[in-house]
């Protein structure tokens, strides 16, 4: 699976492709990983959960050199579980269905390339609904963003997520929330939140991250 991805960027332009593995904390310390991603024009985070990523790269030299080269504009993107750690609020994860409840979302600290959005990267809609909403329920000033499967969402630096693939991508904007119950809900039971806009986005769409509007 590696070796086929690394083919296909090499079709789409990539003039090499170079691989690190990250084992131990001290991976994310070497003079040689960090030397791929001073010298990279594209870095993808790939992982198979979101937490085993971020306690490897949790305030590690490569993750401040994650953020300072793409504050002076390198792209940096995460596969499956490697999208949620982009975030300031990482979805680390929580239970299936449409309702949130209390105690069945778990958010962690990401690598913060952007504090506007929470990420959900895998599942069906229908099973990362309540993730997304019980996290912006904690977290209501982040937009809420679930990635399926075989699509992307990029992030220019004007701000505007451009969507591509076979799938969809979910956008929950609690901008204008109403009442929720998040402070006085059962330590197990359901979140009551309001007045949600929520928009599901497809090839070609793109939206305004900075205004929070379709385009």
């Amino acid at each position: 699976m590696p070796e086929e991805f690394d083919g296909q960027l090499i079709a789409h332009g990539a003039g090499q492709v170079r691989r690190t593995a990250l084992i131990s904390r001290g991976d994310a310390e070497q003079r040689a990983a960090l030397a791929l991603v001073e010298s990279c024009d594209l870095a993808l985070l790939c992982a198979d959960q979101p937490l085993r990523l971020s306690t490897l790269l949790g305030g590690t030299a490569m993750a401040r050199l994650l953020r300072k080269r793409n504050a002076e504009g390198v792209a940096i993107g995460g596969l499956g579980a490697g999208a949620a750690i982009l975030a300031e609020h990482m979805l680390v994860g929580g239970a299936q269905g449409p309702t949130p409840r209390m105690g069945s979302v778990t958010l962690a600290p990401g690598l913060g390339l952007s504090n506007r959005l929470v990420i959900d990267q895998g599942g069906a809609s229908a099973d990362r609904l309540g993730r997304l909403l019980g996290a912006l329920a904690l977290n209501p000033f982040a937009l809420g963003i679930g990635i399926d499967p075989d699509t992307a969402a990029f992030i220019g630096a004007d701000n505007v997520m451009d969507v591509v693939g076979q799938g969809g991508i979910t956008v929950i904007d609690p901008t204008d929330v109403g009442h929720s119950n998040v402070a006085d809900a059962d330590p197990s039971g359901p979140i009551s939140i309001t007045n949600l806009r929520m928009h599901v986005l497809v090839h070609g769409a793109r939206y305004d991250l900075d205004f929070r509007r379709p385009l």
